[in-house]
């Protein structure tokens, strides 16, 4: 049984390690994209419209493949000899297998692999075809935007904070682009401020980034003297603008209020409900309710054990829970890969990572397992 534990402990780091590859440090190379790209991008998705996260595009971080003679469209970053793509390609959904067959075969001819991270349910079958392993990731938090409210007895708590900080004299707006250089230098101060000696992220969640933020909607709190003292982008589907809207960028002023993301998530659902947008996403909760069938795998039986006792790296569990007491609707996200594609992601994580990074991590992982392994004796 000890033998056992250990065996789980030590393929649980490994699981941390698949994880640090899409939530690593943001090492940006700055010829990745051009501004022609991303208006070509732009204009695509206004066309054919986007998914969850194809507003993540917009960061210079990504590589684009136009795929079917430029009617399908795949964002990805390449890691050693892997190539990951981020969520499901975009573009007519009777491309879309084609479409996954020609970039696997894109791969192939250099020599590299595919892998796909955050890949909604939707074109599941479209990978197994192609001969893809699934695994879950995590859920995403989506909020029916008729269905949320703050009357009645049971609202209280949502209720609350709104009382409490228009009554102190805060204040909720929706700035939207183009954005004033003054605005940027604000939102910049706020944004250091919430990231004190850390290091932004990147791939698959927004960093602080000028042109990223010049494209989208922005939710701002206001200090009683007009001060910044949070904010949120708001990114829209730009072929229907109504339907859907994720908040991404989130930072706020360490001296902020307490309850100060509470009034901004809050107010923005309001406002959301009150332009007749009909979702809201929150965003994935990486390792969420992963046993969730009888094909519960090893993978994701490390990936719940993690969830339930790994705050020590990150706190999987209290994102969830903060998401969670907006009572979304939870959509799962998968990791798709080949049969012996896992195996050499741990390989790449050492190459993506920076030495101090890798050495901090390494140090936090011996730790971690001296403890348990001191515990389980």
């Amino acid at each position: 049984m000890e033998g056992l534990m250990l065996l789980v402990y030590i393929l649980s780091l490994l699981f941390l390690i698949i994880f640090s590859l899409f939530m690593r440090e943001n090492r940006t190379n700055g010829s990745v994209q051009h501004e022609t790209d991303l208006n070509e991008v732009w204009s695509f998705l206004e066309k054919n419209g986007g998914n969850h996260i194809s507003h993540l595009s917009f960061l210079n971080d990504k590589l684009f493949y136009w795929a079917k003679n430029e009617q399908v469209l795949l964002t990805y970053q390449q890691v050693g000899r892997t190539y990951v793509v981020l969520g499901d390609p975009i573009g007519k959904e009777a491309f879309i297998k084609d479409a996954i067959n020609e970039f696997q075969q894109f791969c192939s001819r250099s020599g590299n692999e595919a892998v796909f991270y955050q890949v909604s349910p939707r074109f599941l079958g479209d990978y197994t075809n192609e001969g893809y392993r699934t695994v879950k990731v995590g859920e995403e938090a989506r909020i029916r935007m008729p269905d949320f409210s703050t009357v009645g007895k049971k609202k209280t708590r949502l209720r609350t904070p709104i009382n409490k900080f228009q009554r102190n004299g805060y204040q909720f707006a929706v700035l939207f682009p183009p954005h004033s250089a003054r605005l940027k230098d604000e939102l910049k101060a706020v944004s250091d401020s919430w990231l004190g000696k850390r290091k932004e992220k990147g791939f698959s969640v927004g960093f602080f980034c000028e042109n990223y933020l010049a494209r989208f909607p922005l939710a701002i709190v206001t200090s009683p003297d007009r001060k910044i003292i949070a904010f949120a982008t708001l990114a829209c589907n730009q072929q229907q603008k109504n339907r859907a809207i994720t908040i991404d960028l989130m930072r706020y002023l360490q001296d902020s209020p307490s309850g100060t993301m509470d009034f901004l998530f809050i107010s923005i659902f309001n406002w959301c409900k009150e332009q007749g947008y009909e979702w809201c996403s929150l965003g994935m909760s990486p390792l969420a309710n992963l046993r969730e069938s009888e094909k519960f795998n090893l993978v994701e039986s490390i990936g719940q054990f993690i969830y339930k006792r790994g705050n020590y790296f990150y706190n999987f569990k209290g994102l969830y829970e903060y998401k969670n007491k907006f009572e979304p609707i939870w959509e799962s996200r998968y990791l798709v890969y080949k049969k012996h594609t896992l195996p050499i992601i741990f390989v790449h994580i050492t190459r993506l990572i920076h030495r101090k990074r890798k050495a901090d991590i390494k140090e936090a992982a011996v730790t971690y397992l001296k403890r348990r392994i001191t515990k389980a004796g």
